[in-house]
């Protein structure tokens, strides 16, 4: 419902924007850091801050610029066709969203009555594999790429 809303433009170009801020954020890990010696001499702390202040910002201006997109879209006419393709944007974003959250369940729960004999297990049982390796590659690449750049990978405890 909400996707009808807000559009096929809005709804897909929110989703790459808060992509876009996180991996702007790495990228511009320390970056603020400088700037903010001045203020703060906690490390973390100024670490932390830096990066709230470089996602904040990115996900403020993206998001001007989404509305600006947005209303030239139904400027032109074709806010009909815009609402049509955000519903589809809609179903497809609550189904990963599904996954991802079913991916993260613990094993007992995965393993209960009510899961294996849901509606949505079979769709469950093909899709989920896929989605893990996708994020599985995708860690794994930007653990490689932050080792190519002499960044120490978050290691798990």
């Amino acid at each position: 419902v909400i996707a009808f809303f807000r559009g096929f433009i809005q709804e897909s170009l929110s989703l790459l924007l808060w992509i876009f801020a996180f991996a702007l954020t790495m990228l511009l890990d320390g970056y603020l850091d400088p700037y903010l010696s001045e203020l703060i001499n906690n490390a973390e702390l100024k670490r932390m801050l830096s990066l709230i202040l470089i996602f904040v910002g990115v996900i403020f201006i993206g998001s001007f610029l989404i509305k600006v997109l947005r209303g030239l879209i139904h400027w032109s006419g074709m806010g009909g066709l815009d609402r049509l393709l955000g519903v589809l944007f809609g179903i497809l974003r609550g189904a990963i969203l599904i996954i991802i959250i079913f991916l993260v369940l613990p094993e007992n729960i995965k393993q209960s009555e009510f899961i294996i004999h849901s509606k949505s297990a079979p769709f469950l049982n093909e899709f989920a594999p896929k989605i893990e390796t996708f994020f599985k590659n995708m860690i794994s690449n930007k653990n490689s790429a932050m080792l190519d750049r002499n960044i120490a990978p978050i290691k798990k405890t």
